[in-house]
């Protein structure tokens, strides 16, 4: 049991640096693996799990195909680190103790996190070490302690969800409305497109689901629609998404990609982060040189990976809804309210990657599958006497013995 509570210790701190920086979270769920490995915790393989594995046999292949196969095999290994970032939540976040323990590191993170990109909104000031960026703003956006607004934006929208339903539940109201009131300021502070859709659907799906009042979940994606509109940054950056000069690295990596992905391999695709190698090739010469990946999590898989790839990852998210989607039916207990906080976080995720590609992004990696291995963590499969029914057969009675 001590073993497997410095491996809870060791996986809670990776998952509050997500973040901040991947090359503090990577040791941290190295450590907490060798402890759970120490503690010989047992786990049975569920279809979740299975497909995680296929997920990583499906990259191996992409890789022994690709164009520039060493790097797609360094930068493919990195869905090992999302991939034990899912198996520790699997194993150590399933029980409603260790959820609100997570919860708590998640807030007084979030509490540090938020206090300083505010402070950083109002002040302006910035750090910077041996031009390593510590403390950046971009356009008066804030990042905090984060390398960009949009990781900073993304983190704070995936647990916002979990946030708000457990404060609904009533645990640590009072930690968790701080937070929340902290996690809105700061969200809006990073003016963030994308991520302001995101955060909209999934927090009128939660209420929704949570309250079941129609006119709550009516009222709240007007309430922040309204928000968005009335502070001038961001409502003047949504508009500049329809003027055809902005955004370019986003509109001109969609034909680079497809044309790649039709001219090497439409199973294997051109290999992990291969995009980036052959953008120069593919693109128009006057696009000059492009992003580090197609700005939709869905064709940039694609192209990577190939129709296999792609399929697998596919089959995952459809798992993973309506996995979320049954615990929440099914259950009463603390599974309901982090089933429908999930559910609704992915949904935002779901969303958001359709116009950018938040995986990719190695901190918040780790942090998406390992709430993937939460919900496989809490899902109970069905065992064979539930499924199939064997039929109770009587005894016949014995005829007496004559004497």
């Amino acid at each position: 049991m001590k073993s497997r509570s410095i491996s809870f210790s060791l996986f809670a701190s990776a998952l509050v640096f997500t973040p901040i920086s991947a090359y503090v979270s990577i040791p941290l769920l190295l450590l907490a693996l060798i402890f759970l490995l120490r503690s010989k915790s047992k786990i049975t393989l569920n279809l979740l799990d299975k497909l995680q594995l296929g997920l990583l046999c499906s990259i191996l292949i992409s890789s022994v195909f690709a164009v520039y196969k060493g790097h797609s095999f360094l930068c493919g290994s990195i869905f090992l680190c999302y991939i034990l970032s899912y198996f520790l939540a699997r194993v150590l976040l399933n029980n409603e103790k260790e959820i609100e323990k997570i919860l708590t590191w998640f807030s007084c993170a979030v509490l540090i996190i938020c206090i300083i990109g505010i402070v950083q909104y109002f002040t302006k000031f910035k750090i910077t070490v041996k031009d390593i960026p510590i403390l950046s703003m971009k356009g008066g956006r804030i990042s905090s302690i984060c390398y960009n607004p949009l990781i900073l934006a993304s983190f704070l929208g995936f647990l916002l969800p979990l946030f708000i339903a457990f404060f609904i539940k009533g645990f640590r109201r009072i930690l968790l409305g701080i937070s929340i009131v902290l996690i809105f300021i700061t969200f809006f502070f990073t003016i963030s497109r994308a991520p302001a859709i995101a955060l909209i659907i999934s927090l009128t799906v939660l209420i929704y689901l949570l309250i079941h009042r129609k006119l709550i979940a009516i009222v709240s994606p007007i309430v922040l629609i309204t928000i968005c509109l009335v502070y001038t940054p961001l409502r003047l950056r949504f508009i500049e998404t329809f003027n055809p000069s902005t955004d370019r690295a986003r509109k001109v990596t969609i034909l680079p990609g497809i044309r790649m992905w039709k001219q090497h391999s439409i199973l294997t695709g051109v290999g992990v982060h291969n995009f980036y190698m052959l953008y120069d090739k593919y693109c128009l010469h006057d696009e000059g040189r492009g992003p580090h990946y197609i700005h939709c999590m869905y064709l940039n898989f694609l192209v990577d990976t190939g129709i296999i790839g792609f399929s697998v990852l596919m089959a995952i998210f459809i798992i993973l809804i309506r996995w979320s989607w049954q615990i929440y039916r099914e259950e009463t207990n603390f599974k309901r309210w982090v089933a429908a906080a999930l559910f609704s976080s992915f949904l935002g995720f779901f969303i958001h990657n359709i116009v950018d590609n938040t995986p990719y992004v190695t901190g918040l990696g780790i942090l998406f599958w390992a709430g993937m291995g939460i919900i496989s963590g809490i899902h109970k499969t069905p065992n064979c006497r539930r499924d199939f029914p064997v039929p109770i057969i009587k005894p016949r009675r014995a005829f007496p013995q004559s004497t």
